[in-house]
């Protein structure tokens, strides 16, 4: 073998050993925006599921306080209880709203982590491909004869069509 193609087959094997690390960065990438994904998700839920709870502890504790009303009794505390029930409500929606918007942000950052990880792959195979392109295109450089050596004697010229040395 020589020295011009062991200095191709490195060229080449780095090539290939570059790709594979650009890709295995890029799975890595990934795999790391998916699980973002996913824990982002499990935030959404999981405040959709505290609201939830929220908006029922509110709605049980609005309960007591317009029984209390009801129990000091007459019609004239009437007003008093319409406007108690329309405002324990306001508070549950309140609740139940403050719980989606923040649950909507959740989900917005994991439909943005999944757009990222599909991206990372994409990024890295295009990088490993541009890789063994370029590595190939370098090996093929290296594989052509440079300036007329041929086995460390250099050629003049050509003379009436041989080459002759120096």
């Amino acid at each position: 073998m020589t020295g011009a193609t062991t200095a191709t087959y490195i060229m080449l094997a780095s090539a290939v050993m570059s790709a594979a690390a650009a890709m295995q960065q890029a799975k890595a990438q990934s795999d790391a925006a998916n699980f973002n994904a996913q824990v982002a998700n499990n935030n959404a839920i999981a405040t959709r599921a505290a609201a939830a709870e929220n908006a029922k502890r509110e709605g049980r504790a609005g309960d007591k306080r317009l029984g209390a009303i009801r129990a000091r009794g007459g019609m004239d505390k009437m007003d008093l209880l319409v406007d108690s029930a329309m405002e324990e409500e306001l508070g549950i929606q309140s609740i139940l709203h403050a719980g989606e918007l923040q649950a909507t942000g959740f989900a917005n950052t994991a439909l943005l982590d999944t757009a990222g990880a599909r991206n990372a792959r994409a990024s890295g195979n295009l990088t490993a491909a541009s890789t063994l392109l370029s590595g190939a295109g370098n090996a093929n450089d290296s594989l052509r004869p440079t300036g007329g050596t041929t086995g460390g004697t250099t050629l003049s010229p050509m003379r009436n069509g041989i080459p002759g040395p120096r």
